[in-house]
């Protein structure tokens, strides 16, 4: 995902990490990659209606469920996950940068 790794080049910049060294950069940037996709996806499911969170689970037990059908399943769910997607963004960036506790 280019936007996210782009944020997180952002937030090492105002971090003042952009001078450490490539490789100790190349893991910090897969880790902290790792852990905002958890907040997100956390974020995604927990704002699922009840019964649509069920149905997800079903769904993620089939063997043959794709990426693409988790998507399209997100899309249709009837929540805005581009606003959720932006507030866990801003926790993330926030707690990172020590702004908020």
């Amino acid at each position: 995902m280019q936007k996210i790794d782009e944020f997180i080049e952002d937030l090492l910049n105002k971090k003042g990490l952009s001078g450490v060294d490539e490789e100790a950069k190349k893991d910090l940037i897969t880790e902290m990659k790792t852990q905002l996709e958890e907040q997100l996806n956390r974020a995604a499911v927990q704002a699922l209606p009840e019964e649509k969170a069920k149905e997800l689970a079903d769904l993620v037990d089939k063997p043959d469920f794709t990426t693409k059908e988790m998507a399209k399943f997100m899309q249709e769910s009837g929540v805005d996950f581009n606003q959720i997607a932006l507030e866990t963004m801003q926790k993330f960036a926030k707690l990172y940068l020590g702004e908020e506790a």
